[in-house]
């Protein structure tokens, strides 16, 4: 009997489930794709024509220019649709399709359109994402430098900031400059053109949007002018919060509030504008997810100014994607971001499904025990979770550590803890649900 009502907690949960609870906000991306199914989001879950669904969401990372390792992946779609993937999200690096940096892209962009196709016509999701700064591994296109001189990152001792944080040493760009933005949003409307964005599950911006934690940031001359431009236009005008005329920029200016405030609310700005370029190709109704990294406290006001005030003004998402969702030092939940979500959610009435930036990925995770990683992904569902789980990096490479299965595709021991016990785990989800 236990048997049968696990498989038809699983039908209901893969398949959809009518939802009968009492309606509730209705997220304003309410599409219909090409095959005349309704998607939206609501009370922070998924639905298609009405059904409940909760996603298994794998991000094989690729270069996704590279016509080879496109086909490659072409190749494993129908073996990730057997490992219960509902979404597949597809996320392309800007270096990898523009190398001359005007955004415009390159290469042809016809296998990541048969890409889309397979995952859709095999009965899955893609979503659609851009890696479009150089922190955590981003890069810059080398051809952008060239034309746009002036739009490097500016540290508060007035040099050049490379991602040394990331250990990546790459270049790190302003994004108060014009320049850079209004190129990545020629290059985001670059790759929406080129595809069939009905398609789409979601699209995701830059990923996980910040500033730096270890390094202050950006005090370029790009930066100065939009300070003051927001200054002016909020009638601020009180000294302590004047930009300083030089280097080294005073610790009482780093940790000023109306600076840290107006860099809460340009981080929104930058996104909202990159979800606003999809947008104007996919249409208004186009679902986009946005990271929230709350790491830890120490680093919280240097990557995101007010990170409550960064939440407030983001006005594009449908889906907040936590990072972290643990809180690695005490080994506990990272309680301080959810309810800091949760906290904008109910102040604002936002309907943002709430889920986590990589649920699992292959190296952060591999020094817990099995319980562990249960109670983690437990804490998920216990903090609101219904959209789905992240994982990364979907891909078949026993010596990458960040790969989430051995060369044969077996999954390794944290994943395996979601892969050998998926059936378990959609009881556990309605099972939360309904308590």
């Amino acid at each position: 009997m236990d048997h049968l009502r696990t498989i038809f907690i699983t039908c209901l949960l893969i398949f959809g489930a009518c939802d009968n609870e009492t309606p509730g906000r209705e997220h304003a991306a309410n599409r219909v794709n090409i095959n005349g199914e309704h998607w939206k989001i609501e009370n922070g879950k998924f639905y298609i024509d009405g059904q409940w669904q909760f996603l298994k969401i794998g991000k094989p990372l690729r270069n996704f220019a590279d016509p080879a390792q496109v086909e490659q992946l072409l190749q494993d779609v129908p073996l990730l649709k057997a490992k219960n993937y509902r979404a597949i999200e597809i996320n392309c690096y800007w270096h990898h399709f523009d190398v001359s940096g005007d955004g415009i892209p390159d290469v042809s962009l016809e296998p990541l359109n048969k890409l889309i196709n397979a995952i859709y016509d095999e009965g899955m999701f893609p979503a659609l994402s851009v890696e479009t700064y150089s922190v955590g591994g981003g890069r810059i296109p080398a051809g952008f430098w060239d034309i746009h001189p002036d739009a490097f990152c500016i540290n508060d001792l007035g040099k050049r900031v490379i991602d040394s944080e990331y250990g990546f040493n790459h270049d790190v760009i302003s994004i108060f400059h014009e320049g850079y933005r209004q190129t990545v949003h020629t290059y985001i409307k670059s790759i929406a053109r080129a595809i069939d964005t009905e398609k789409i599950l979601y699209f995701e911006t830059t990923v996980e949007p910040q500033y730096m934690g270890s390094i202050n940031i950006c005090y370029s001359q790009s930066a100065r002018a939009e300070y003051e431009k927001w200054r002016q236009a909020n009638k601020i005008n009180d000294a302590a919060s004047v930009f300083p005329d030089g280097f080294p920029i005073p610790t009482a200016f780093i940790q000023n509030d109306t600076w840290n405030t107006f860099r809460a609310q340009f981080l929104a700005k930058w996104v909202n504008e990159d979800a606003a370029a999809y947008r104007e190709i996919a249409g208004e109704n186009a679902l986009v997810a946005i990271d929230f990294l709350d790491a830890d406290e120490s680093t919280t006001v240097h990557r995101n100014g007010n990170p409550v005030e960064f939440l407030s003004h983001l006005t594009a998402p449908a889906i907040i994607q936590i990072n972290w969702s643990w809180y690695f030092p005490t080994n506990s939940p990272n309680q301080k971001a959810y309810d800091r979500v949760w906290g904008v959610i109910r102040e604002h009435n936002r309907d943002w499904a709430v889920t986590e930036h990589m649920t699992f990925n292959g190296s952060d995770f591999v020094n817990y025990d099995d319980a562990t990683l249960k109670r983690i992904l437990l804490n998920t569902l216990n903090q609101g979770t219904r959209f789905g789980w992240e994982f990364v990096n979907v891909s078949a490479n026993s010596s990458d550590n960040f790969s989430l299965y051995q060369d044969d595709w077996t999954p390794k021991r944290v994943m395996s803890v979601v892969e050998d016990n998926w059936d378990y785990w959609l009881e556990q989800v309605r099972m939360i649900e309904n308590r």
